[in-house]
């Protein structure tokens, strides 16, 4: 069940005919896309004057674990951002919305700056401070970059500073809202004690395979278009052939991590559909264990929907590692 509030105080729950709440590693800011009763037609129907800007905050009841545990029931914030978003459908006496979360003041801003032997983390905090954006806990990354965004949105430079700490470490960060503040956290840490199986919860699945954005070659050249090197992915070129690109040195950037950053292997899609779980949001990974797709994943996009007391997600995966026949 799902609590919806406007700035704050305004309960508006009953309101709510249907709401869509989802993720997406692409887009960065969470978002929330709901329908409400509407009608200017019936004098005695009070209407709700949702406008552009206006707060709103989502709470989640699991009644049923609450109910289970005899306790009164406890509300989980699930979503706090502004509506950015309203269409009024006046043939289905309906008024739809989409509010994002902070996280869309950073993918829609855009700065210049020269980050010279910066930690991610500090750029994470400057990006952030100059889009007033609120900085909760960063994880330690500990990789220095070098770059510059020249008329970059925040989000693709956070992207940018995750791409060149991966080369340069090999792990994977994601950052998020909670409440009002950005937290960083490294990427997929499993979802405790839930699996998504075909025998209990899982509806269907669908998992597909391709190479046709492989690159396995980069050739590294100078400003000249000599050749002064190159790094490749052996596997991959003599399983497929040779998918070559090419990296141009640029002496803001390490040669090295910057021409790996580039190369592209399988690229595998699987995605299942599921009865809810409010954790397992994009950023995070579960273990599945279904006719197609066994082991544990990470989750690279969510689609929750909430409608007649029924909540389904959509979740878009990438293959981790395998896992036994216990799912542990």
């Amino acid at each position: 069940m799902l609590i919806f509030k406007r700035n704050n105080t305004e309960d508006i729950t009953e309101y709510i005919l249907s709401s869509t709440w989802s993720g997406d590693k692409i887009q960065a800011a969470r978002k929330i896309d709901f329908s409400i009763a509407y009608n200017l037609k019936d004098k005695n129907f009070k209407n709700l004057n949702i406008v552009l800007g206006d707060l709103i905050t989502v709470y989640y009841i699991d009644e049923k674990a609450n109910k289970i545990a005899d306790t009164a029931y406890q509300a989980l914030e699930i979503f706090r951002g502004r509506i950015f978003f309203r269409q009024r459908t006046t043939n289905e006496n309906t008024m739809t919305f989409v509010a994002y979360d902070n996280l869309i003041y950073l993918a829609k801003s855009k700065l210049r700056k020269k980050f010279s032997n910066m930690t991610v983390d500090d750029v994470i905090k400057q990006v952030c401070n100059e889009l007033g954006v609120l900085v909760g806990e960063i994880t330690p990354i500990g990789v220095n970059v070098d770059f510059i965004a020249d008329a970059m949105t925040g989000t693709e430079i956070i992207k940018k500073a995750f791409d060149l700490a991966y080369a340069a470490n090999q792990r994977l960060y994601h950052c998020y809202m909670k409440e009002d503040k950005l937290y960083v956290v490294e990427e997929n840490e499993i979802v405790e004690n839930y699996v998504a199986s075909d025998s209990v919860n899982v509806q269907y699945s669908n998992h597909s395979e391709s190479i046709e954005e492989m690159i396995n070659v980069v050739k590294i050249v100078d400003e000249a278009g000599n050749e002064v090197g190159y790094v490749q992915n052996e596997a991959d070129k003599t399983a497929y052939g040779m998918l070559q690109d090419i990296y141009k040195i640029d002496k803001k950037q390490d040669t090295q991590s910057a021409a790996k950053a580039l190369l592209k292997t399988v690229k595998y899609e699987s995605s299942i559909s599921v009865l809810g779980n409010t954790q397992c949001i994009t950023g995070y990974a579960i273990t599945v264990q279904e006719e197609q797709l066994k082991g544990k994943f990470a989750i690279i996009q969510d689609t929750h929907k909430f409608e007649n007391n029924t909540h389904i997600m959509d979740l878009n995966l990438k293959f981790l590692e395998e896992v036994n026949d216990s799912g542990k």
